[in-house]
């Protein structure tokens, strides 16, 4: 599952981080960690994208309103690893959490946590909960 060396590029908000073998399949969403530690959270990207058969991933560069976490968010075709990632967090990444699977169509559609939206100025939430469909 061995993907080669990570390909980085910064677009000014997201760290992208990807592999030079395009993937297989559609991506229709993403695994979620979050961390203090945006470096950590880099890390991972780069492990899982290297050594377990991820193509695509990003980390926020900086923090939103009075968050104090990072994201990474780890693409995939499906939410058919989220045991499988849920266990290697547990074995291998017990510093950081690990928040399961989210479809590109519940960000699409403005769907986040309440946990993260209370920590955004109203104009970042009403951003952020926009309903981005209709774009």
């Amino acid at each position: 599952m061995k993907s080669g060396k990570t390909i980085e590029r910064f677009d000014g908000y997201w760290i992208w981080l990807g592999s030079p073998v395009k993937p297989t399949y559609t991506i229709t969403g993403k695994y979620l960690f979050f961390s203090e530690n945006k470096e950590r959270l880099i890390e991972i990207a780069k492990k899982e994208i290297e050594n377990h058969g991820f193509h695509k991933a990003k980390v926020n560069d900086k923090l939103i309103g009075s968050g104090t976490e990072y994201v990474l968010c780890l693409y995939y075709k499906d939410d058919s690893r989220k045991q499988e990632m849920a266990d290697r967090q547990r074995q291998e990444y017990p510093d950081v959490k690990y928040r399961y699977w989210k479809s590109d169509e519940d960000t699409i559609k403005g769907k986040y946590s309440q946990e993260f939206l209370q920590k955004l100025s109203k104009k970042d939430k009403n951003h952020f909960a926009a309903d981005k469909s209709e774009l």
